[in-house]
């Protein structure tokens, strides 16, 4: 790369023509134009933004003070409802009661505490007929129409109507009613009253505020009938949306909305109003509260022109700073351009001659900085494009053997992939020869001494039967059982030792490996011998276990290809892990040839040994040489990983 010309930007003049004529040259003038003009649309625009989210934001915390407005009012009402039930059951609870012939006497002791929400005062039965009134009525009444009526007598501890309901002898009436318990706690009766919310000593509007000239409060039933307004001559009419009240009551839903005021006389037109609404909790009924949409958005109106007034303000002095700035910048800037020029020509030794202490002057000085940095830079540049070829070239020879080392190790996975398949494959064949071989064990030993003894027992059967059976024979067929007996015991144990010996489990490792060798060898006249380091102890069953099958293959190893005569088992027993060495003085062979021909039963053996002791975190070790035996060492630790 050294040596290689540097191709600067603007040199080709035949270049620098073509985008001249391709894109016409704007000035700094124009551009800071564009840019006054550019910014005061985002102005305008983040001005409108935020000012309608300041409108947004004043209208719903207005529409939520209705709201708050409702819910107080709603929480008052039924403050003055629990203190209705509280005098209700209070006097309901009075011995009197409970005396048929005092029930007038009763009333009239109880009216004065009431009057001041009640206007009549009722005894009725269980049939909601009334028994005793005060004042006096002089015509039967019956409340049975009143679901507030069957609950109170069901039961429930007070009760308003949800309806206004006409009454013979009062009008239509709102009634509120608790039961009347005997001595045994039993309803009997219920203490019944019409309420009149509309009365000043209820005072079921304590003269809210915020509700302006328009603003007003109505309290309406489950069928939208006013019960109590702050509009005197609204009480007893229906007002309008009583759907969508009655949906809002019955689900226990505040909200707010917009509406017309229908309600209004035909002849006015109809005006937009804000409807806010919050349900009682001791009764079906609700608040609303209504006012002229703009008596209740005036403040936020106000707000709107006060921010029209100070966006327009805030464009005017924005624009006249931006006027008197670019006036300043651009003589300054004029002069930067000339110079980057000449440093983008390859002038690189003319020093800029700008000097102000303000950020053109800052700028001016960074890029004399930047004008001598980039002179030494190209020198260094050339310097480490030698070097960067060689680094390159030193780079690519490393590749090239890590390339060969990952086939290499490619190749190895590959051969230990395809030898684990086989060991998975000899260890199923291996699986499945066990199981033929304890049927076929079963079959020609245990289950051929079955049949032999089913055989007497049924000959035994016969001759009782007869009654030919002596006691001599007797005597003999019992022999022959518990013989039999015996033969199959023997057999079952000899497939449960070939399955798991049960010493493993029962005494450890030492005393079953001790039992195997004694068994195996035998059949071969190996000589044997065990030496213990330490001091022996149980492992983990599944070290036990491994351990225990690893040394099984072992010395199934030493039997059927060493060819030795002697072999030695060593025991070491440490703080956190027990060592197994075996050894014999057999043929011996090279352990890296059987490694790598894993076609072979000893290889795959070998494989399966190595497994199953890394299976445990244990390690698995061979050192054997031809003529000179073979020594497998295990290392396990105490306890299962």
């Amino acid at each position: 790369m050294e040596g290689r010309p540097m191709t600067r930007l603007g040199s080709d003049p035949a270049q620098a023509e073509y985008a001249r004529a391709r894109y016409p040259i704007v000035g700094l003038g124009a551009k800071m134009a564009l840019s006054v003009v550019l910014g005061s649309v985002l102005l305008i625009g983040a001005f409108g933004y935020l000012g309608t989210l300041a409108l947004e934001q004043s209208t719903q915390r207005t529409l939520h003070e209705r709201v708050l407005l409702a819910q107080t009012t709603a929480r008052h009402l039924d403050s003055l409802l629990a203190m209705i039930e509280e005098v209700l059951t209070d006097h309901a609870a009075q011995e009197w009661w409970r005396q048929p012939d005092q029930l007038d006497a009763a009333l009239e002791r109880s009216y004065p505490r009431l009057k001041f929400f009640a206007t009549r005062v009722f005894v009725i039965n269980r049939d909601a007929q009334v028994v005793a009134a005060y004042p006096p009525i002089t015509s039967p009444l019956s409340f049975d129409q009143f679901a507030s009526v069957s609950a109170a007598l069901s039961g429930q501890p007070f009760a308003a109507s949800r309806y206004i309901r006409p009454l013979d002898v009062t009008g239509s009436s709102t009634i509120a009613v608790v039961p009347i318990r005997d001595a045994d706690q039993q309803v009997r009766a219920a203490l019944l009253v019409t309420l009149n919310l509309a009365s000043p000593n209820v005072r079921a509007f304590t003269h809210p505020i915020g509700l302006g000239e328009t603003g007003y409060v109505d309290l309406v039933d489950l069928g939208g009938t006013i019960l109590a307004s702050t509009r005197a001559a609204r009480i007893g009419s229906s007002g309008d949306h009583q759907n969508f009240l009655a949906t809002q009551i019955r689900a226990q839903q505040q909200s707010v909305a917009q509406c017309h005021n229908c309600h209004r006389a035909t002849e006015l037109p109809p005006q937009r109003e804000i409807l806010a609404f919050a349900p009682l909790e001791r009764a079906m009924w609700g608040v609303t509260v209504r006012q002229s949409e703009a008596e209740v958005l005036a403040p936020t109106h106000a707000l709107q022109t006060r921010l029209i007034a100070l966006w327009l303000f805030t464009v005017a002095i924005g624009l006249g700073l931006v006027f008197l700035t670019t006036r300043a910048v651009i003589a300054p800037v004029q002069a930067l351009t000339a110079a980057t020029r000449r440093i983008a020509e390859g002038d690189l030794s003319t020093p800029l001659q700008l000097r102000g202490q303000d950020e053109i002057g800052v700028l001016a000085q960074s890029l004399d900085t930047m004008r001598a940095r980039l002179q030494d830079a190209i020198a260094e540049i050339r310097a480490w494009n030698s070097e960067l070829d060689t680094r390159v070239h030193e780079q690519t020879s490393e590749c090239q053997a890590a390339r060969v080392e990952i086939e290499q190790l490619y190749v190895e996975l590959r051969h230990k992939e395809h030898t684990r398949r086989e060991l998975l494959h000899r260890i199923i064949t291996a699986q499945e020869e066990e199981r033929k071989r304890i049927a076929r064990e079963l079959h020609d030993g245990t289950s051929q001494i079955l049949i032999g003894m089913v055989y007497r027992l049924e000959r035994a059967a016969e001759m009782i039967a007869r009654g030919k059976l002596r006691a001599s024979e007797t005597r003999a067929l019992m022999e022959q059982l518990r013989e039999l007996t015996q033969m199959a015991r023997t057999e079952v144990n000899y497939v449960i030792l070939n399955l798991r010996p049960l010493l493993l489990d029962q005494l450890g490792l030492i005393p079953a490996l001790r039992s195997y060798a004694e068994e195996r060898c035998a059949e071969t006249g190996l000589t044997w011998n065990i030496r213990i380091v330490g001091e022996p102890r149980r492992l983990a069953p599944p070290i036990e276990a491994a351990l225990f099958r690893t040394t099984q293959e072992a010395v199934n190893n030493t039997v059927r290809h060493a060819r030795a005569r002697h072999i030695e088992f060593r025991f070491e027993y440490w703080h956190d892990h027990v060592r197994v060495q075996i050894s014999d003085d057999g043929q011996g062979f090279e352990p890296a040839r059987v490694e790598f021909s894993r076609n072979g039963a000893r290889g795959l053996g070998l494989m399966s040994m190595e497994e199953r002791m890394k299976a445990i975190g244990g390690e698995f070790a061979i050192h054997s040489a031809p003529g000179a035996g073979a020594t497998i060492t295990m290392t396990a630790p105490i306890e299962a990983p």
